[in-house]
């Protein structure tokens, strides 16, 4: 996803280059907005800019494997959390155990979707989803891993406000100090 493909949103996207072009990229960054406004487009557009090898001072440049990984979301240094519901198969589960669904939704809507379209998508009927405390284990597991082949480790969660509040205190001493190189983004 590049910021063409982000509906709107000029005057974040201007203030998101400026910021990184004088160098002053936050570890931590709370994306706030309605739902359906595209702040998930928007925060991949933002760490594929960060990670594109060929960028220019717009955009990214869209054709490198950086960029070709991104835009499947499959690059290893982007990272997702998201609320998920358990079922018979997953007792305790994972962002990582919705990957797949993850993946083909954002494909599918273009990275524009609400929470409630999301559980609808995972057949979740009257469940709530929620990202739960085992999720904390998982962020703290792969943020402390070095960097896979791009500049920046990213770590995006989306829907923030479901987290509960053992995970999120968990996940506080990492989200004040994350290890270098480090980017959060934080939707809500």
């Amino acid at each position: 996803m590049r910021f063409s493909d982000v509906i709107g949103q000029t005057a974040v996207k201007q203030r998101l280059l400026q910021s990184f072009s004088d160098g002053r990229l936050s570890h931590a960054q709370l994306f706030l907005g309605p739902e359906g406004n595209g702040s998930l487009a928007l925060a991949i557009a933002y760490s594929q800019y960060i990670n594109c090898p060929n960028k220019t001072a717009e955009d990214s440049c869209g054709t490198c494997p950086s960029c070709l990984k991104y835009s499947h979301l499959a690059h290893p240094d982007l990272h997702f959390v998201f609320p998920v519901i358990s079922n018979p198969k997953f007792k305790e589960p994972v962002s990582d155990n919705y990957l797949p669904e993850w993946r083909k939704i954002n494909t599918e809507k273009k990275s524009v979707f609400s929470y409630n379209d999301w559980l609808e998508y995972l057949d979740a009927e009257n469940k709530q989803g929620g990202i739960q405390k085992n999720e904390s284990s998982e962020i703290n597991r792969k943020l402390n891993l070095k960097t896979y082949e791009a500049e920046y480790k990213t770590m995006i969660i989306w829907m923030a406000d479901k987290m509960n509040e053992t995970c999120a205190n968990k996940i506080l001493k990492i989200l004040e100090e994350p290890p270098p190189r480090t980017l959060f983004i934080l939707i809500t």
